[in-house]
């Protein structure tokens, strides 16, 4: 079996939740012969061709940019030359270049295409690109999501739910040993220290992703306002860390200046291992996305993995789904300051609420989302389709 997956974008240049999972394909997926065809994160770089951890990568030259969309000719070429022997094409959704491929009939192969997100993204292209997309879908001979609410809530899905499989998102098998080891650790620490009849006055709040729009930062920043002026939270000493770059980082600095915010951090882009000390050392991660342009959000899977409670909006997505209120975190309603402010002071003041989340949370990772079953997940949706062609061949 070949397999070839496209996107406009892969590490270590950057690539965020969909490179993981293009990442966890590919390790998977050792045993077939594989290629990724992406674009370069610059239009100043030239096209290369190279392998990274294993794994032939294919990264061409860009024209120009538009509204955050590499475009390439170079791209449609090699995916019409270097899929000439897929078995499998897989196009991460969304990617305009990719549906423009599909279009033209440049790739063979089966196609399945991996709906990330919707494209909410592309407003001002929508009534260019949305016929684009339903053609893609069209031709698509499977869809996967990660979740149930996608197709739910994603009207171009419902029209094709019958191609449609649910395969959720996963944690690698490093992130998954190393969180158990330290949520076990943790627990048992924990434990020890409230029998005593201690108490845990410094409260360390996260979030993890991009600085854009559509993550909510600024009511994340208003809602640490309201909660830093909470009566029960005068004896916690409280911080926020905001780990991640992106073209609303200045803004967002302004804000919390202008709020008077204390105990604010900003990292900016640090590498996995820092971001996996950021999960140990937290109490709690926040996700207070605010348009379902989040999808998932595997950096819930990252925190549940080490054992901590998840703080998410209740998105017509399957970000719900991941952390589910009241079993492993809360769930809010998108962009309200006070109900997150509530959702904040809850878990900062309740630490055995914090420890029955997060339990929870470990065991919700150890059971649904390990790097095995997502890959044998994929296997059973690739072998049908190759039972599927070799019927079609006969």
């Amino acid at each position: 079996m070949k397999i070839t997956q496209l996107f406009k974008i892969y590490w270590p240049d950057n690539g965020g939740g969909i490179a993981k999972v293009m990442e966890s394909i590919a390790e998977g997926f050792s045993d077939c012969e594989q290629e990724i065809i992406v674009c370069q994160n610059s239009r100043h770089k030239k096209s290369v061709f190279e392998s990274y951890r294993g794994v032939a990568v294919c990264r061409c030259r860009q024209l120009f940019d538009l509204l955050s969309t590499p475009i390439s000719l170079q791209f449609l070429f090699e995916v019409k030359k270097r899929t000439k022997r897929s078995d499998i094409v897989i196009y991460h959704f969304p990617y305009p270049m990719a549906d423009l491929a599909v279009l033209f009939g440049l790739y063979s192969g089966s196609l399945v295409v991996w709906w990330h997100c919707g494209f909410e993204k592309y407003k001002k292209m929508a009534p260019f690109y949305r016929p684009l997309v339903m053609h893609t879908l069209k031709k698509a001979d499977r869809i996967l999501v990660s979740s149930e609410g996608n197709i739910k809530n994603s009207e171009a899905l419902r029209r094709f739910q019958k191609k449609c499989s649910i395969i959720p998102f996963c944690v690698s098998n490093e992130c998954l040993q190393r969180g158990r080891v330290f949520a076990e650790n943790s627990f048992q620490k924990e434990h020890k220290t409230y029998e005593d009849g201690s108490n845990n006055s410094q409260i360390r709040i996260l979030f993890i992703g991009r600085l854009v729009w559509y993550k909510g930062c600024d009511i994340l920043l208003k809602a640490f306002a309201v909660l830093q002026h909470r009566k029960t939270m005068r004896q916690k000493d409280c911080s926020l860390v905001l780990v991640g770059s992106g073209p609303l980082e200045q803004e967002l600095r302004n804000l919390a200046e202008s709020l008077s915010l204390k105990n604010v951090m900003f990292t900016g882009m640090i590498s996995e291992e820092e971001k996996m000390k950021q999960i140990e050392a937290c109490d709690f991660l926040v996700l207070p996305s605010i348009s379902k342009a989040e999808a998932f959000a595997v950096v819930q899977l990252e925190a549940m993995a080490f054992g901590k409670p998840v703080i998410n909006t209740a998105l017509n997505s399957g970000v719900p789904y991941v952390s589910i209120d009241g079993i492993t975190g809360k769930t809010v309603k998108p962009g309200s300051v006070r109900e997150l402010a509530a959702a904040l002071e809850t878990l900062a003041i309740d630490h055995r609420l914090r420890q029955e989340y997060g339990q929870n949370a470990l065991q919700v990772i150890q059971k649904e989302y390990t790097h095995d079953l997502m890959i044998k997940r994929h296997r059973k949706v690739f072998e049908q389709l190759q039972k599927r062609t070799k019927i079609k061949n006969d």
